[in-house]
């Protein structure tokens, strides 16, 4: 599955990190119930089906299916922006299998699986495992091969004063199995009235002196009339599983404490254990003992359908997922960098935020694709990670010949124009650019090059082709060519005997840290390799980072290409991610529009300096989304990740394997450490890699 040994060392280690954890995912059931009508009109309704039901044949329910499938419609399209699924019958090998089955068995079994549609009393064919009920708790017995396990069942029997969405948000934040379980029963206007009525007539008669509480059911009742609310009968249960007795009493108190936070009065249920187990199974209204009449603006604040993001395991754009992260709310988050076919990324975290360590750990989960990777490197952050995957690493060091010789590219129209681009960049430097007759003397001189022999395709001979053009003077192209080539300053970066730039490797890193400040030398040096790069893209995955983008590309030349570039290099298969320390900094860059809003997934590390002004108005967060990298932990090794609408806390904890993060993390120390000991053994990861751990 990976490609190199450092890869699937860190991925062994990832899983086996995982699978000593614990991780919840909270599914949410919503189950449509048709009930006769309640009253005198339910009275006289029933009446009527009975005299009826002489014409009809027997077991007809035609008219009550018509309806609730009209119902359910109805519902599925007021949800439709939460993309529900309908649960259905499917064929298998053996027989047609039904999903509602398998959801009520679940709730009897605590398993799930396929389950045949039977032949007679659905309700003989769910039940695998036997129950026993005690004082207060369940034993569930063992099925499977798994061993048996014990339940407890908390009833809400009070209500809070007021209520919210939201409000159960940190009880499904809880490290442990439950089952929770809410029925509301819509109660007719006429029935739903008397009842109001009721208890106000009880308020008055009692001189209850709560003016306040009768001035809510005042407002209720009209409301009701007016039909701009409905009350239904409600009921809550939250059923709690767990190996032990003990561990079962310890998570029912945390349950019940959090529910008291949120103003409910939970008891354990005794007595009446086993009438709310089996209240738990839609329709059973009858075994229902604690039910409350609240309105269905009450019933939304207790279900608000709120859940945690859990990503994509498949069907993404490169196929599963990159990796799955533990969220901190104890459940599963599937990181992908693309949605849909947008895969572009930014990371954003000030310096020792575990900015690299990501990235590092990112790009070698993604090995599983198999991609090219591309990495514009600062300070050497990845080049140990690079390195230790088998990648090659250029250093750009003033002074030292690189392998760079654009004007040794093969005689191609592509490349003429990029060379055209390229000069004129080139002589552009911190000034003017070149006129028009200046570029038709340079469009010349390429012409002339590639005329020449393969020798003479330098800079110090293409140089040569601009003297006499024009007046002589301190600002010609001639003149302004000077610090390119021969004896020039900047003569190392490109004026070189061959272009020995090898693009060939899957993993490839530039260490860009000495030009990155020098507009005149970074400008051409980016341009020349994402040429570069752009001729690679054949369709196969390749992610291309540039740690701190916003500077390394904040030219004219890339601000009039970067949009049209990015989609260039998405339908060619590719992604871009950018990096940055400085938030502000980023903002101010004249690309930063283009890269914000083309990234399919933006990363931010922990951050208690965070300015609103660069994180909301800069790159839209919300504000519960600033407060959340304000304040997570730097000890934390956590960081949001905002992809689409999903917006999640994760964690990254390698903590227990420094020899992963000692390569992933890149200090200077160790870079130096590196150089000596490659110096001695070579580039082979297989050699350098033991010896580097060794000696950090």
């Amino acid at each position: 599955m990976f490609g190199d040994p450092f890869s699937a060392a860190l991925d062994t280690a990832w899983r086996s990190r995982l699978a000593l954890r614990r991780l919840y995912v909270n599914d949410l059931y919503l189950t449509l119930v048709i009930r006769p009508t309640a009253g005198r009109a339910g009275i006289a309704e029933q009446l009527l089906k009975l005299v009826g039901a002489f014409n009809l044949p027997s077991g007809d329910s035609s008219a009550e299916v018509r309806l609730l499938n009209q119902a359910r419609e109805t519902l599925m399209a007021a949800l439709d922006a939460y993309r529900p699924e309908l649960l259905c019958a499917y064929d298998l090998p053996n027989g047609l299998a039904s999903e509602p089955a398998e959801f009520l068995a679940m709730l009897v079994n605590d398993t799930t699986g396929p389950v045949l549609l039977p032949i007679g009393d659905l309700g003989h064919a769910l039940p695998r495992r036997r129950l026993s009920f005690g004082a207060d708790a369940i034993e569930l017995g063992a099925i499977d091969g798994e061993p048996a396990e014990f339940a407890a069942i908390l009833s809400v029997k009070d209500y809070p004063a007021q209520t919210s969405a939201g409000m159960f948000d940190d009880l499904y934040r809880l490290p442990f199995e439950m089952t929770v379980t809410q029925t509301f029963a819509i109660v007719d206007r006429g029935p739903g009235l008397e009842r109001m009525d009721l208890a106000l007539r009880r308020m008055r008669s009692a001189d209850d002196a709560a003016v306040s509480l009768r001035g809510e059911l005042e407002q209720a009742k009209d409301d009701v009339a007016a039909g701009r609310a409905v009350f239904g009968e409600h009921h809550l249960t939250v059923m709690l599983k767990a190996a032990t007795l003990a561990e079962l009493d310890q998570n029912l108190g945390e349950a019940q404490a959090l529910l008291a936070e949120a103003g409910f009065a939970a008891v354990r249920e005794d007595l009446g254990l086993e009438a709310a187990f089996w209240a738990q199974f839609p329709g059973n209204f009858s075994y229902i003992a604690r039910r409350a009449l609240v309105s269905s603006a009450n019933f939304a604040g207790f279900a608000s359908a709120h859940n945690f993001p859990v990503g994509l395991a498949s069907g993404n754009h490169w196929g599963s997922a990159v990796t799955l992260f533990e969220t901190t709310s104890a459940g599963p988050y599937f990181f992908n960098f693309h949605r849909g076919d947008l895969g572009n990324f930014t990371v954003i975290g000030p310096s020792g935020s575990g900015k690299t360590v990501v990235l590092g750990f990112l790009l070698a989960q993604a090995r599983r694709f198999n991609p090219r990777i591309v990495f514009f490197d600062k300070d050497r952050g990845a080049e140990i990670f690079l390195r230790a995957i088998g990648g090659v690493y250029d250093n750009l060091r003033p002074g030292e010949p690189t392998r760079m010789n654009p004007l040794a590219l093969p005689d191609t129209a592509a490349n003429r124009l990029f060379l055209n681009q390229w000069l004129a960049r080139l002589v552009t430097g911190e000034g003017a650019p070149p006129t028009t007759e200046e570029l038709a003397w340079i469009a010349d001189a390429v012409d002339a090059s590639f005329a020449g022999p393969p020798a003479h395709r330098r800079l110090r001979y293409l140089a040569e082709l601009f003297r006499g053009r024009g007046r002589a003077s301190s600002s010609d192209i001639a003149a302004r060519l000077a610090p390119w080539h021969s004896a020039g300053e900047h003569a190392w970066l490109f004026d070189n005997e061959f272009d020995a730039l090898d693009l060939g490797a899957d993993s490839i890193g530039f260490d860009m840290t000495a030009i990155l400040d020098i507009p005149a030398l970074r400008s051409p040096a980016m341009l020349y390799l994402f040429h570069r790069v752009e001729e690679r893209l054949d369709g196969r995955p390749t992610i291309i980072v540039v740690d701190e983008g916003w500077k390394a590309l904040d030219d004219d030349v890339f601000v009039a290409r970067i949009r049209d570039w990015e989609k260039t290099i998405r339908k060619r298969g590719g992604i871009m991610g950018f990096a940055t320390q400085s938030a502000s900094d980023a903002l101010q860059s004249r690309i930063a529009s283009a890269i914000i809003e083309q990234a399919g997934t933006q990363i931010f590390m922990a951050n208690a300096s965070a300015q609103a002004s660069d994180y909301i108005d800069g790159f839209g967060l919300t504000a519960h989304e600033f407060d959340l990298v304000r304040t997570i932990p730097d000890n934390a090794r956590a960081f949001l990740v905002k992809h689409g609408n999903d917006s999640v806390v994760v964690r990254l904890n390698l903590a227990s394997e420094p020899e992963l993060l000692m390569v992933l993390s890149g200090r200077e120390r160790t870079v130096r450490l590196l150089d000596s000991i490659r110096a001695q053994v070579g580039d082979d990861p297989t050699a350098w890699l033991p010896r580097l751990l060794a000696a950090a």
